[in-house]
């Protein structure tokens, strides 16, 4: 009994951006957005402020051969393989889903979705090792366009009724 109160307690003493003053709630997620962008380290990890510094803390985080075998990919293995490992890992760590300021230097690279941020991410690290171009603008308008497909694609695949009409025999030309 003591610990289901307890749980209760707790789970109606937790603040939710869900519920309440929709106003009160996003003044709450600004006011955290603005700190968190401002913050060197969240919940003891670095957090790197621009490409240069990815690079930095993944070639420090990482083994060589872990760096090497990453290298050999192909572009877009590098893209989609360590996705829900590494890049998981980045997504979390690095604040994508509350924001952190390497999302505030993404955003400024027109990068706001977390699995863009993610795939930018690991195409441009997979560009640094290859010792590749590292002009981010093709890689962005890449993301940005693969975005819009899968958008579009959700739209069709929802089948959302954007007009519907009937006929009957009496109203078509020739029609008994």
């Amino acid at each position: 009994m003591r610990i289901l109160t307890l749980s209760l307690f707790l789970l109606l003493s937790i603040p939710s951006f869900a519920q309440g003053d929709p106003a009160a709630t996003e003044e709450q997620y600004e006011s955290s957005y603005e700190w968190r962008v401002r913050q060197e380290r969240l919940f003891g990890v670095y957090i790197p402020s621009d490409l240069g510094e990815v690079f930095n803390q993944l070639n420090q985080l990482s083994e060589a051969s872990g760096r090497e075998n990453f290298q050999r990919l192909s572009e877009q293995g590098a893209a989609t393989k360590p996705f829900f490992g590494l890049g998981r890992w980045m997504s979390h760590n690095w604040g994508f889903y509350g924001g952190s300021r390497l999302t505030a230097y993404l955003n400024q690279l027109n990068l706001y979705h977390p699995d863009d941020m993610t795939r930018f991410l690991l195409v441009m690290y997979h560009r640094h090792l290859n010792k590749k171009p590292l002009d981010p603008r093709p890689v962005v308008e890449g993301l940005l366009n693969l975005r819009r497909e899968q958008e579009q694609q959700q739209v069709l695949d929802r089948g959302e009724v954007i007009y519907e009409e009937s006929r009957t025999l009496d109203s078509i030309p020739g029609g008994q």
